[in-house]
């Protein structure tokens, strides 16, 4: 038959012991572990329903956008803005007001932007390329260089060669980088800023030299050389 542990070797257990102190801990704690747990489980449902949420709006906004594109693309800008009569009728700045979280939202951003600038409102285009998200990669190129379009268009000539430089830089090869930095050099050149200028010519020399940029670097180095 098993060996009884004694009264003194129960006190002693560390297991027991332990064991006995989170009983007692619970029996005087109760209602806090209960508003403990409670707190948990809302939170959980809360974040639940919250990515719920979120994954339908972004299904429901997608949808939205997929119409609005097809107007776009026939170069029906004020339908694409503002919507249509059907039942995808919702447009770029609904879209935007209306799901601003989710993806299709920003590149709703886009849309607007490039129709906004197609019907000849420069401000509003840049307003909304000032809160665009450009993708990582090769695809965030473009929208960058249209920003960076927008605000020399604008006057902002020191803001536009560092959105060009950015472009520039965003992805990295043979085609768009020296484009990019050579029209960054242009803008630096329009705000006086003959340093920035210089230097990027120089990068484009030193590493483009055979690109269609080089020929335009050339010229701008030339002039900066005479003064």
């Amino acid at each position: 038959m098993a060996n009884r542990l004694t009264k003194e070797q129960l006190e002693n257990d560390a297991l027991v012991t332990s064991y006995a102190r989170t009983v007692y801990y619970i029996q005087d704690n109760t209602a806090k572990i209960v508003g403990i747990v409670i707190a948990i489980l809302v939170l959980i449902t809360a974040v639940i329903g919250y990515s719920i949420y979120s994954k339908n709006q972004e299904v429901a906004a997608q949808a939205f956008l997929g119409n609005s594109e097809s107007h776009f693309a026939k170069g029906d800008y004020e339908s694409a803005l503002f919507g249509d009569n059907s039942v995808y009728g919702v447009g770029f700045e609904e879209i935007i007001a209306n799901y601003s979280r989710t993806d299709a939202s920003n590149m709703a951003r886009y849309y607007a932007a490039i129709s906004y600038s197609e019907l000849g409102d420069s401000d509003l285009a840049l307003s909304h390329m000032n809160r665009f998200k450009a993708p990582k990669g090769i695809l965030g190129v473009g929208p960058l260089s249209f920003h960076a379009a927008l605000l020399s268009d604008a006057g902002q000539y020191s803001s536009a060669a560092a959105t060009f430089k950015k472009a520039a830089n965003w992805d990295v090869n043979d085609a768009t980088t020296p484009q990019n930095l050579l029209r960054a050099a242009e803008a630096a050149m329009l705000a006086g800023d003959e340093r920035m200028a210089s230097d990027l010519v120089k990068e484009i020399l030193e590493k483009y030299e055979s690109s269609p940029a080089a020929t335009n670097a050339r010229k701008i180095s030339g002039m900066l050389a005479a003064k």
